[in-house]
């Protein structure tokens, strides 16, 4: 049996999207920007997919450009508002302590043209220290750009966006809001609206890897990342329209299918309970904190790191991770975890386990034996 459980990585993408995705490649070759009939018809197919994901968010069409993905959102998002006006230059830019690497990198390139970079910490349960947000954006004084996840990759906990919100209105301060990890799982109108820029991505949709948006609030004019015509001035470059059109289609299916999302958190708490009771000495990060119905971040005991048992299991046909996956093979274990409080060695062990709706129960009950045996070779091992 092949057991996939590493959804918050990439979703297999949905079959109609797929076939959606092929239709436009055959059908909507045009340029978007042509004025022949070709290139009206990619138009059509281009802008019936920024309402499909404008519908998702709860955000007016116009407020949606087009990206290649998720990090390409957020590079634009953070670096928009970032350089904006007079530039990065002298701007503090306050980064939360478990953002995607996506987002900490682009921060770092920020630093490098001048601009200020503060990280919020955040406590055991993985949530923005809020006194510590408030300190910082009294130092940093108006102007300030704030990045903050909606929902971590690796524990799936959700950050109180109207409270971060509220302080960095009163300190004059911006947020760009990575909502990757969150899109398609809950709704996201307390993000929509905290945020004056959003990220997400396609491929953890059910739309094929290529596709992403970045949501900008009206009236919000940020310094594009790829200068052009394209997307109102907002990202240059010919639009991919067949990308578009897959992404347009997963939003829709993921607007339908929300409550399927919610569903999830009882079958991920009953899997909870018996990989702890399974796995004596074993924790879950960010249990007691809101968390997304589907991920579970498992902190391995007897020095299991998480890598091996990741390698362990996909040999046997499962299929999880033990972080983000564009932190993959690098050696220093979950940064989450470490910024959560835990030791080195507590970092290194952990396994993320994320459910879709459509996991079967032999699947879960499949992970639990097979990381148990995992968990016991290790102990034997050290007997």
């Amino acid at each position: 049996m092949s057991v996939y459980l590493d959804v918050n990585a990439t979703m297999p993408p949905d079959p109609e999207a797929v076939e959606a995705m092929i239709a436009a490649l055959r059908d909507g070759f045009g340029n978007p920007s042509s004025a022949h009939a070709a290139g009206r018809l990619a138009r059509r197919m281009l802008e019936r997919s920024r309402e499909e994901v404008a519908a998702l968010l709860g955000v007016a069409p116009e407020c949606v450009v087009l990206t290649s993905g998720g990090t390409e959102a957020n590079a634009a998002g953070l670096s928009g508002l970032t350089c904006a006006g007079a530039g990065p230059a002298g701007r503090v830019v306050l980064v939360s302590a478990v953002e995607h690497p996506s987002v900490q990198q682009q921060a770092c390139g920020l630093e490098r043209l001048g601009a200020r970079r503060e990280t919020i910490p955040v406590g055991a349960g993985g949530i923005v220290d809020l006194d510590a947000l408030e300190r910082l954006l009294a130092v940093a004084g108006p102007g300030a750009v704030a990045c903050i996840q909606a929902a971590n990759s690796e524990t799936g906990v959700l950050q109180p966006l109207d409270e971060i919100a509220r302080l960095l209105a009163r300190a004059g301060a911006v947020l760009h809001c990575d909502a990757v990890q969150a899109a398609g799982k809950l709704l996201l109108d307390t993000a929509v609206e905290a945020a004056v820029t959003l990220a997400i991505a396609g491929h953890k949709l059910g739309a094929p890897p290529g596709a992403g948006a970045l949501v900008v609030r009206e009236g919000i004019e940020p310094a594009p990342l790829i200068a052009g015509r394209q997307e109102r001035c907002r990202r240059g470059g010919t639009e991919n329209v067949p990308a578009a059109v897959a992404l347009g289609v997963a939003a829709r299916l993921a607007r339908a299918r929300l409550d399927d999302w919610t569903r999830l958190a009882g079958r991920r708490d009953r899997l909870e309970a018996e990989l702890l009771a399974a796995l004596p000495g074993s924790v879950v990060w960010g249990a007691d904190s809101p968390r997304l119905p589907n991920t579970t971040c498992l902190g391995l005991p007897n020095g299991v790191r998480g890598a091996v048992a990741v390698a362990a299991l996909d040999l046997a046909g499962i299929a999880i991770s033990s972080g983000p996956a564009c932190s993959s093979g690098l050696e220093r274990g979950s940064p989450t975890v470490a910024a959560m409080g835990g030791s080195r060695e507590q970092a290194e062990a952990v396994a993320r386990i994320s459910l879709a709706p459509d996991t079967p129960d032999a699947a879960l009950a499949a992970v639990v034996v097979a990381l148990k045996e995992v968990v016991e070779k290790a102990g034997r091992s050290l007997g």
